[in-house]
């Protein structure tokens, strides 16, 4: 069974693009553009690499945008891509501007490139293959300018949107916080969480599966009763604030991934945090006892 992983980003060092194409999959790396001017553009391009998965080819990196890179060509994926901005601007061809607290979960298909004139930092991540999701490997496939904000792999709006639906666009500071017992009501047992210190909002979900992505909020004094298990994988990115989880202190950037049904301890927060987390399937959690 996988282990728990905590990655404290401020400790890594930004990868640049031009390393990065290096260890693509074959089916996005060598669909970026003319070599020549790849080599032009990438540079503009840094990554601290969360976690790969291999069997799936699931993939969530930390990434930093310089001022004037600009996709070479428009392209879709096979895999679901999703994103969370946290500084500075985009502009996604055929899907709008996009700025801090921006997020977006794009169905397989859909074509777009992206460019920024001033930067920007975000938390990027490509499904993989995820046959609840409707998800595909991850790759890039060229199309013409011309079909952007169009789904190239089909014509059924049904299928074009996904389980989850086309989150095309979402402002998250105009998403409202659930308090957490409402939220919990349509979860599993949370048994033992501190669901009066926390709160959440729902960016994308999937009704079927369950597996949703969500920003959490704990506030200061958040305290977890027990250890415990979720059923579903859980990986998070502190935003901001910090938390503790038995030997492991959190801070902001750090990334945590939980395998599905591993033991974890408590997890508490003394001064407060805000996270992102991606869950597999409902967030149930029960405890493990004593």
């Amino acid at each position: 069974m996988e282990e728990l992983l905590v990655v404290d980003t401020s400790t890594m060092e930004w990868e640049n693009g031009l390393s990065v194409v290096n260890h693509m999959t074959p089916e996005f790396g060598r669909n970026l553009g003319p070599a020549d001017d790849v080599r032009r553009v990438y540079v503009k391009y840094n990554q601290k690499t969360l976690r790969i998965d291999p069997q799936t080819t699931q993939r969530l990196d930390f990434i930093r945008i310089d001022p004037g890179y600009g996709d070479l060509t428009d392209a879709y994926h096979d895999s679901v891509e999703e994103c969370l901005f946290l500084s500075g601007e985009c502009e996604l061809n055929g899907e709008g501007h996009f700025e801090a607290g921006d997020y977006f979960w794009r169905p397989p298909g859909w074509v777009h490139s992206a460019s920024t004139p001033p930067g920007f930092e975000a938390l990027l991540m490509l499904e993989g293959v995820s046959e609840g999701d409707g998800s595909g490997p991850v790759s890039r496939r060229i199309r013409p300018a011309g079909e952007a904000g169009t789904n190239a792999i089909t014509k059924d709006h049904d299928r074009a949107i996904g389980p989850r639906g086309w989150v095309r666009r979402l402002h998250t500071d105009l998403v409202a916080w659930q308090p957490g017992p409402a939220y919990a009501r349509g979860q599993g047992e949370l048994d033992g969480f501190d669901l009066g210190h926390a709160s959440f909002k729902v960016l994308s979900a999937n009704p079927v599966t369950g597996a949703q992505s969500l920003l959490v909020r704990f506030q200061p004094g958040y305290r977890q009763k027990a250890a415990g298990r979720h059923s579903s994988a859980v990986e998070f990115f502190v935003l901001e604030g910090g938390l503790r989880m038995g030997e492991h202190e959190i801070g902001k950037g750090a990334y945590i991934y939980r395998p599905a049904g591993s033991a974890e301890p408590a997890m508490q927060s003394e001064h407060g945090a805000r996270i992102f987390m991606k869950v597999k399937g409902w967030l149930d959690f029960k405890r493990v006892p004593s």
